[in-house]
């Protein structure tokens, strides 16, 4: 599932609301009128009126206005005389604010949408798509973990190769998740044999979905149109919204909208990174707030660019040559804004970390350390988030002891960070996994914290995992559940990586020290030190047993 839930992702004065999938705040059409094509006379209600001394809208030449180009490449049916494109044309011709805030978020990124929809000779219509997900805003969130301008959920970023990790999440680049979600939609739109509807219909519900109900219509008889087929109400709300949208582009003058001219060239640029580079950097050399750059580049999370990782940043075109040039005659050192520490007896690296605020993985990464291993004397440079405006703290390296069947890749999948890194953590200690072994994990002292859905009533764990395209074993892994646990109305389900780890577990028939280490991807030890229990305790049915340490 990629697609948005319930949109607009902003209310009509503005502030943002959440997007909450399988929910719908706004107008909800009668099924049974989007059957049949109604009367004209009778759908005319449903439109604004035209207004008085209606002028239509004069559109510059497409060569000279991207909007221009947009109107002159729609390819798909209009839909005016479906009952829903008409509600929705009415919801957004009177919600001019949201609609106008959305256009207005679209400036930055909207030249590289429509360069990529034209190269695939799609219609146009599609580079009005995430003013539906999110109103064309590249850091909106939902409830169920969908995330940037295009809202992909995690399993199918994944599906379709868009990176995840601590420092950099594909999802919300503006650039990557536009060539994610593009190639995402022509291979539906081939799944399909080139029907459109249908493959907006499986962005927003899935391909799973929306072939089951192609097999039911199938099965009876009826016709396999999306107009026909008996999909979850928000699908059935989601190509009503597109075409309602193309409605108004096309006379934005007949619903009363003052649709805004932008001249058709690219507002933003990417320019390639000699290494990794601070944002707090790059906005100097920009001229520029770091907050605005952030904006620009909501897909980088920390302070800085990932080292070895996304070398790109997006920035103002018409301050590119300039960046560029101060780039090609900066030394690299220079694009962190670093320290150095004299490393005295009884400095560890951890300690060293702490005391400036950054990570051990980072600090590693600044001075090429293979290990923690520091000798007295020893000068480290000490990469600086200091003074960055807004951006995630950083955070300490977490211990991880290795499990029977453990791979490098699954531990890396688990804590959302790159296989790549985790060797660079670790170095040749990393080669061969034996239980028991300890591995460094960059730039985090917990998993990142996944998105996750309360149980409903008749929730199976089967369909929650083709609800959100995960697999059941992860989400048994992910959310500690041994075969056989029944789930109960109202519990939260992790989606995208492991529950956090609770502070206490309550011992249950059955289960031995052993079994609650396993479960929770701890020793025995432990275990054991946790609760003070010597190696002859034993546990019973009710008690309580930490599994986090106290705090301190």
């Amino acid at each position: 599932m990629v697609g948005c839930a319930s949109s607009p992702g902003r209310s009509p004065t503005g502030t943002s609301t959440p997007i909450a999938r399988n929910r719908s705040t706004l107008p909800v059409t009668d099924r049974a009128d989007n059957v049949k094509m109604a009367k004209t006379s009778d759908l005319d209600k449903l439109d604004p009126p035209t207004p008085k001394n209606y002028v239509p809208h004069k559109w510059p030449a497409p060569s000279q206005d991207l909007w221009s180009q947009i109107r002159d490449g729609l390819q798909l049916k209009s839909g005016a005389k479906r009952r829903s494109v008409r509600i929705w044309t009415q919801y957004y011709a009177t919600h001019t604010n949201h609609l106008s805030q959305s256009l207005q978020r679209a400036r930055p990124f909207l030249w590289h949408v429509v360069k990529q929809v034209e190269k695939r000779h799609m219609p146009t219509e599609i580079a009005l798509l995430p003013i539906v997900e999110s109103g064309y805003d590249p850091s909106a969130k939902s409830y169920v973990g969908a995330s940037g301008m295009w809202q992909f959920m995690p399993g199918t970023a994944d599906y379709m190769n868009l990176p995840r990790d601590w420092w950099y999440d594909g999802r919300d680049d503006p650039i990557a998740s536009t060539d994610a979600a593009l190639n995402y939609l022509q291979s539906l739109n081939q799944r399909y044999d080139g029907d459109w509807l249908l493959a907006l219909a499986a962005y927003n519900a899935g391909p799973g979905r929306v072939d089951k109900a192609i097999a039911q219509a199938e099965s009876e008889g009826q016709s396999t149109s999306y107009w026909d087929l008996q999909l979850p109400q928000e699908t059935t709300e989601y190509v009503p919204k597109l075409l309602a949208l193309r409605r108004i582009l096309k006379t934005p003058a007949r619903f009363g909208v003052d649709w805004p001219s932008l001249a058709n060239k690219p507002r933003t640029k990417l320019v390639k990174l000699p290494g990794q580079t601070e944002l707090k950097v790059a906005a100097h050399m920009l001229d520029m707030s770091q907050a605005n750059l952030r904006r620009l580049n909501p897909g980088m999370r920390r302070w800085a660019s990932e080292p070895g990782g996304h070398d790109e940043l997006l920035v103002p075109a018409d301050k590119a040559a300039a960046f560029q040039v101060k780039l090609a005659h900066i030394s690299p050192a220079d694009l962190v804004d670093s320290r150095t520490h004299t490393v005295h007896r009884g400095d560890v690296l951890g300690r060293i970390a702490h005391t400036y605020g950054v990570s051990v993985a980072a600090l590693r990464e600044a001075n090429g350390l293979n290990s923690n291993t520091i000798r007295v004397g020893q000068r480290l440079t000490i990469p600086g988030p200091g003074g960055h405006e807004k951006a995630p703290p950083a955070e300490p390296t977490q211990t991880y002891v290795v499990q029977s069947g453990d791979t490098l890749w699954n531990i890396a999948d688990r804590y959302s960070v790159s296989v790549a890194s985790l060797r660079r953590a670790n170095g040749s200690s990393s080669n061969t996994l034996h239980p028991g072994d300890s591995l460094s994990i960059p730039g985090s002292a917990k998993l990142p914290a996944p998105s996750t859905y309360v149980v409903q009533t008749g929730d199976t764990l089967w369909s929650i995992a083709q609800t959100n395209h995960v697999s059941v074993s992860d989400l048994r892994q992910w959310n500690r559940i041994p075969s056989g646990m029944s789930l109960h109305p109202g519990r939260t389900i992790a989606l995208d990586g492991p529950a956090p780890l609770p502070d206490y577990y309550e011992v249950e028939p059955g289960d031995s020290l052993w079994s609650i280490a396993s479960r929770f991807s701890m020793q025995v030890a432990t275990l054991r030190s946790l609760n003070d229990m010597s190696s002859n305790s034993t546990i019973q049915p009710g008690e309580r047993l930490r599994l986090q340490p106290l705090s301190s």
